[in-house]
């Protein structure tokens, strides 16, 4: 696709998605539509887009930044390298990234608040200049997270761990005291 739009690389492209990622949101409560498109370290590009559901407080909407990384946990994509997202991330989004292995070097472009449409100009010159990306480390100066505190071993978000559960098909053992059916006939077993 960056190939089709003379882009220069995949990097390049992130900010071009991020307006049709924003169209993705579901806002029904504040209407601020949020777009955030990162580029895997397998080369793949995801979107995340905010959620907010009628009749819960807005601490319950999951922001554009979470989806986008839980986009990358089910897709196995080990890594984040970059993202470009609509609006700044939040104190919130800006400590989940930091619970990555790599945080240090993550990389992120805010293309403009709100509405993609009014930075058109903005988007249009990463076509030809390099995207302004910026570290981790410029939206949180301060970093404390899993680096402080847990040894190198230590899994991390988007890092495959043993959580200690097994899903089975529900005919393959008995069913016990520790296992439990799911509403998809798969049956949780905890070892």
């Amino acid at each position: 696709m960056a190939k089709s739009m003379n882009l220069p690389s995949v990097l390049h492209l992130l900010p071009h998605l991020v307006h049709s990622a924003q169209s993705l949101a579901r806002p029904p409560i504040s209407n601020f539509h949020v777009g955030a498109v990162g580029l895997g370290s397998d080369g793949r590009v995801f979107f995340g887009v905010n959620l907010e559901f009628l009749g819960l407080p807005l601490h319950h909407s999951v922001h554009a930044e979470q989806f986008l990384l839980t986009n990358l946990a089910v897709h196995r994509c080990p890594r984040l390298l970059s993202v470009a997202v609509s609006a700044a991330p939040c104190g919130h989004c800006r400590q989940f990234f930091q619970e990555l292995r790599h945080s240090s070097s993550l990389q992120i472009l805010v293309t403009g608040e709100e509405n993609c449409d009014q930075n058109h100009d903005r988007v249009e010159s990463l076509e030809k200049n390099s995207p302004d990306f910026n570290p981790l480390s410029k939206f949180l100066p301060n970093p404390f997270g899993p680096h402080d505190l847990l040894d190198g071993g230590t899994p991390l978000l988007l890092e495959q761990h043993d959580n200690g559960l097994d899903l089975l098909p529900q005919d393959d053992a008995h069913v016990d005291d520790n296992s439990r059916i799911t509403s998809n006939g798969m049956r949780i077993v905890v070892n």
